[in-house]
């Protein structure tokens, strides 16, 4: 046999200088790499059994076993949670702080609102519990995985968040805030999903308000944004019976988030399930059952804004983004800002830290 020739190391012109690499014996890592991994806004993967009390829990639900048009939206947390990387919670360079310190040590330094012309959400820790483990065709053991996470979320004190997944998922959320007091739900949506049974299904994204309105503690339920066509007179008899409070999408246009407000009681406890179908069809291609003529992201995020400054907000989530039908994943960019819209309202108050003049152009450039 021939002896197999050690390779040579490439000979390194006169002059040029030799790069520095780590040896695999000391066991360092290379100097300027970082491993990435996605996790809600650069927020720390939760910790089990590890210290701290993050403010903010978000949960996937990858489940799209409710819906009637287009699936997909089994899809959305993985694509909502690639999109909010550009929002970083931290940055990679930061030192650890004192307050609101992420459970790798990171501080949650917030955002700076060029719009607002303020901080928000600063010292809001955050933590990403991961996604609900999902099993094809056992809808009910699905359903109360997802009920079990958001239970787990209320139990160590965090506001839950989850991202879904199609709106059937909203109802096994709420369900997790039994024995926990009075429940309001605040619904944006262009669907008003309050029917019954169709063709034997009980538990799909067409009907999870009305099962919300069975349950014992849930005492009304306000829907904003509604536009679609609706074919059953017996779910609206149904509706009005119950006594939903409805604001619909051109008297939303014509109120702006006063009127969206006004039909939440104040101070109520709030459960916020956010429907991106609520927008536009051109502003969010990306979903199952898109309609014409809806909000523009800034009627929606008002609304949403100005509920969450009227009542306590308990329980957030939003649903329903479908990324293969995402154009330029414009849907999930939008998904993903609204939820830091959402939170920022939640947890700031109206008179936060404002500077006294905003930054001067070209302030902090290098030359």
């Amino acid at each position: 046999m021939r002896a197999v020739r050690a390779r040579r190391a490439p000979r390194v012109p006169a002059g040029v200088p030799r790069l520095e690499t780590a040896s695999a014996s000391d066991g360092a890592a290379l100097a300027g790499l970082r491993v990435r991994h996605h996790t809600f806004f650069g927020a720390p993967p939760r910790e089990p059994g590890g210290g701290g009390r993050p403010r903010v829990a978000f949960l996937g639900a990858p489940f799209d076993l409710g819906t009637t048009l287009r699936p997909g939206a089994r899809f959305g947390p993985e694509a909502v949670r690639a999109a909010s990387a550009w929002w970083q919670y931290a940055r990679d360079d930061a030192a650890p702080g004192s307050s609101g310190r992420a459970a790798d040590g990171r501080p949650a330094e917030g955002w700076y609102d060029l719009d607002c012309r303020r901080w928000i959400l600063r010292g809001v820790s955050m933590a990403d519990w991961g996604d609900v483990r999902i099993t094809p065709t056992d809808l009910t053991a699905n359903l109360d995985r997802i009920t079990a996470g958001v239970r787990a979320i209320l139990d160590a004190g965090s506001l839950p968040v989850v991202v879904g997944g199609d709106h059937a998922v909203t109802y096994p959320a709420i369900r997790a805030f039994a024995g926990r007091g009075p429940l309001h739900i605040v619904q944006l949506d262009s669907h008003q999903d309050f029917n019954d049974e169709r063709h034997g299904v009980r538990f799909g994204h067409g009907n999870v308000m009305r099962r919300a309105s069975e349950l014992p503690f849930v005492t009304g339920i306000t829907q904003i944004g509604l536009r679609s066509l609706q074919k059953y007179t017996d779910t609206l008899d149904a509706a009005r019976r119950y006594g939903l409070r409805t604001v619909s999408a051109s008297e939303l246009r014509r109120g702006g988030p006063r009127a969206a407000a006004a039909a939440v009681p104040a101070g109520v406890r709030c459960y916020l399930t956010l429907d991106i179908d609520a927008l536009d069809i051109a502003s969010a291609p990306g979903t199952g059952t898109p309609e014409p003529g809806g909000l523009m992201f800034t009627e929606m995020r008002d609304a949403a804004r100005a509920i969450a400054r009227r009542c306590r907000v308990v329980g957030v989530d939003l649903v329903e983004v479908s990324p293969p039908y995402d154009w330029a994943e414009v849907t999930a960019r939008a998904a993903a800002r609204l939820l830091l819209d959402v939170l920022s309202a939640i947890f700031d108050s109206p008179g936060g830290p404002i500077p006294k003049r905003p930054p001067r152009a070209g302030a902090g450039r290098r030359r």
